[in-house]
């Protein structure tokens, strides 16, 4: 009873403090420091709490949906990917799924998300019952999907991960989606045959090396059941 009054406590203070008095309407950079606060939260039940405890995730779950209650219009990809991924760490997947299903489609940083999202955590709900073949199927779905949304094999994307500035490329819009698509081939396909793809791929368009070793490699290393919006 005692945590639920506070995560309640919080909510409210979350909701005093983003409205804008002469407005009625969402104080950007309150939001913003808000963002922030949840997605610390988030990170602190890794790194403190070391998953025995759901009080920050409950709160930083009562933040977000203050946020939503006043229209907070910045950053509002990252509330609803901090939603999500929050949800997922809770191993409250039912909720994570009509979370997801019930949300627009243009609340989602790009159009494909939505769809990536649903079947992440369907995979994930498999995977811990030990589903293996529907599990796979899923990410076969997502790996189809990602490779339709990119249009592989893609000149442009070759030459944009041949950007000599990794910059560049950070600002390139489909570079999550180049991740991501790598990042699921890897868990059907195995680590190494992916690397090695990547190892031939970058060698043959003169691809830029930080990206492809810290960044991209970095990514696919990513602990599945653990999600993080990737």
């Amino acid at each position: 009873m005692k945590i639920k009054i506070i995560v309640i406590m919080l909510c409210v203070f979350a909701f005093s403090q983003c409205i804008n008095s002469n407005t009625g309407k969402i104080n950007d950079e309150k939001c913003k420091q808000m963002v922030l606060k949840t997605q610390e939260m988030f990170n602190n039940y890794y790194m403190i709490d070391n998953e025995q405890s759901y009080i920050r995730l409950d709160s930083a779950l009562a933040m977000i949906d203050s946020m939503f209650l006043c229209n907070c219009n910045v950053l509002k990809y990252n509330l609803v990917a901090n939603k999500i991924v929050i949800l997922c760490a809770k191993k409250d997947y039912s909720a994570a799924l009509e979370f997801t299903k019930g949300i627009n489609d243009s609340l989602f940083a790009a159009p494909y998300l939505k769809y990536v999202f649903i079947k992440r955590i369907e995979a994930i709900e498999a995977q811990e019952r030990g589903d293996s073949v529907t599990r796979n199927k899923l990410i076969g779905d997502i790996v189809v999907d990602l490779k339709n949304y990119l249009s592989i094999p893609s000149p442009e994307i070759d030459s944009v991960l041949a950007l000599k500035n990794v910059k560049d490329i950070y600002r390139y819009e489909k570079h999550m989606a180049i991740v991501q698509y790598y990042y699921y081939r890897a868990q059907i396909e195995g680590t190494d045959k992916v690397f090695n793809e990547l190892d031939s791929l970058r060698q043959s368009i003169n691809g830029n090396q930080e990206f492809f070793d810290n960044f991209l490699k970095g990514f696919i290393n990513e602990d599945f059941i653990h999600f993080s919006g990737l």
